[in-house]
């Protein structure tokens, strides 16, 4: 079951809000089951009939914040024309969402480097929507001559590699605090990796 699917049932939805505040407070480490019973005002019990386990809680809240940004970003992406601007407009709000997260769970940071195979999993299960994203924006440029001709392998070839580029970049904005580029600086790089850097 997704996590939308999970969100049809209001206790459900009640408590990915409590855990998230919680989570937003405290970090994943110390926050507990008992802590998220008490925030939605109901019985641990209860709880665990939904989630087994707090990861699940937190793996839940997680997706359900990519799945926002892939539907914030699948909305931008597709007001625009070209090729060339939905790939700009896809790596910009991207690592601007990041930025805005890595000030807003900035306690998750410590959380992160003690539990990296955790989030490996959760960013794991991104990485297939945005690599079939980014091979819509090549298939669309090809059509209109923005972009050479790929075959499948290569399309794919190069989706993955500019996910893996965006995992990496994320990765610092989030984790390092002077790593923390302008608008212009993420403009700068989303034209250079669609366009590269000859003259």
């Amino acid at each position: 079951m997704s996590n939308s699917q999970d969100l049809k049932d209001p206790f459900r939805e009640e408590i990915l809000i409590g855990a998230r505040d919680l989570f937003e407070r405290f970090g994943f480490k110390k926050t507990t089951m008992e802590d998220i019973a008490r925030q939605v005002g109901k019985s641990k019990s209860a709880l665990y009939y939904y989630y087994k386990t707090k990861e699940e809680i937190f793996e839940a809240v997680v997706l359900g914040d990519i799945e926002s940004l892939q539907a914030g970003v699948a909305e931008v992406v597709k007001k625009e024309g070209s090729a060339t601007r939905k790939f700009h407009v896809l790596i910009t709000s991207m690592l601007e969402d990041i930025k805005l997260k890595a000030n807003k769970f900035s306690i998750f940071k410590s959380d992160m480097y003690e539990n990296h195979y955790m989030f490996e999993g959760i960013l794991k299960k991104r990485d297939s929507y945005i690599e079939e994203l980014i091979k819509d924006i090549l298939i669309l440029g090809i059509s209109q001559h923005e972009v050479r001709m790929m075959n499948n392998a290569e399309m794919g070839l190069w989706a993955k590699m500019i996910n893996l580029t965006l995992k990496a970049i994320g990765n610092k904005i989030f984790l390092e605090d002077d790593f923390n580029l302008s608008a212009g600086q993420l403009s700068f790089m989303a034209d250079s990796l669609f366009n590269g850097v000859r003259s």
